[in-house]
């Protein structure tokens, strides 16, 4: 006899987080842009998307990925018991459990691995990741999201929300109505009709949930599928109230200040850390603490790289 039917919608039925800069496994030079020969920005995407499809795909999408915030989001999607989906900048948007390459690729520029260093002119990340999506490489919005009941929960941080946002905007208006936006000043580089989506978390939310601004998005997700977790109203208006009630009477912390300085200046007080220490996180950790310095994780990643190249030559 078969199982009867879940009619019950789920309350959160799909969870969309960004891809990480920390990878579980390193890319080889041929999986990355810099093996692509310079161009246009259709021809360099034309090439990165025949070169992805040649290589084995070797490893799942949940597996790929490391770091705290890519984990809070793997956490959430179980507790919620719902989909999760990756937007990836290499890939587009690839459901957790598919294999895939282990492929190098970012769209900011300061990094090896950044697509936009091959693009002759200026390079457009709302216009690369459409392509993406019309690519065998990635799934459609609406085949993700299209026939889902429950909230659509998405994680961004503002480099991915101006490449999402204007694909992400143009999805019917049933379904924009059960998207939850979750990020720090999101509001400037979104759509206008992805501005009531944006849950308002803030910097008060620090106090309950430490953590970098790189793993705001994923920290207020996490928090916010506990928030709602027995509250079958997906009403948007009362999702956002028990929000704004969870923050009510709590103090941000407050922040160092900070000054910020060159990757010059950061490789020498690295070069010196790697004398007695080794660990991206604990020297990282300690030029903060210590040194007061102020730089993000993934640009600290990549001249932790440097580095360790560096000393490797020397």
């Amino acid at each position: 006899m078969n199982a009867p039917r879940e009619t019950t919608p789920k309350k959160v039925d799909v969870i969309i987080t960004i891809c990480a800069f920390r990878k579980r496994a390193r890319p080889q030079f041929c999986s990355t842009p810099a093996a692509l020969p310079p161009g246009p920005q259709d021809a360099v995407q034309a090439a990165w998307i025949k070169k992805v499809q040649t290589l084995p795909a070797e490893i799942a999408v949940a597996d790929l990925y490391a770091g705290r915030g890519f984990s809070l989001a793997v956490k959430a999607a179980k507790n919620a018991k719902a989909r999760l989906y990756v937007l990836s900048a290499g890939l587009g948007l690839v459901p957790a459990d598919r294999h895939v390459p282990t492929y190098g690729l970012t769209v900011s520029s300061g990094h090896a691995e950044s697509v936009a260093a091959k693009v002759r002119g200026e390079f457009d990340a709302a216009a690369w990741f459409s392509g993406l999506l019309s690519s065998p490489l990635s799934d459609q919005w609406d085949d993700v999201v299209g026939a889902a009941s429950g909230r659509i929960l998405i994680a961004l941080t503002r480099p991915y929300a101006q490449m999402v946002g204007e694909s992400l905007g143009t999805l019917r208006p049933d379904v924009l109505k059960r998207l939850r936006i979750f990020g720090a000043s999101l509001a400037p580089v979104l759509p206008a009709a992805l501005h009531p989506a944006l849950v308002p978390y803030d910097a008060r939310f620090d106090a309950i949930s430490p953590g970098t601004r790189a793993d705001f998005s994923q920290r207020a997700l996490h928090h916010f599928v506990g928030l709602v977790s027995g509250n079958d109203d997906q009403d948007r208006d009362a999702d956002h109230a028990a929000v704004v009630s969870a923050l009510d009477n709590v103090t941000p912390p407050a922040r160092p200040l900070r000054p910020r300085r060159t990757d010059a200046e950061i490789l020498e007080l690295i070069g010196v850390r790697l004398q007695t220490e080794t660990g991206v996180a604990r020297i990282l950790r300690a030029l903060r603490d210590e040194e007061g310095v102020a730089c993000e994780q993934a640009r600290f990643s990549r001249l932790y790289q440097a580095a360790l190249t560096e000393r490797k030559l020397s």
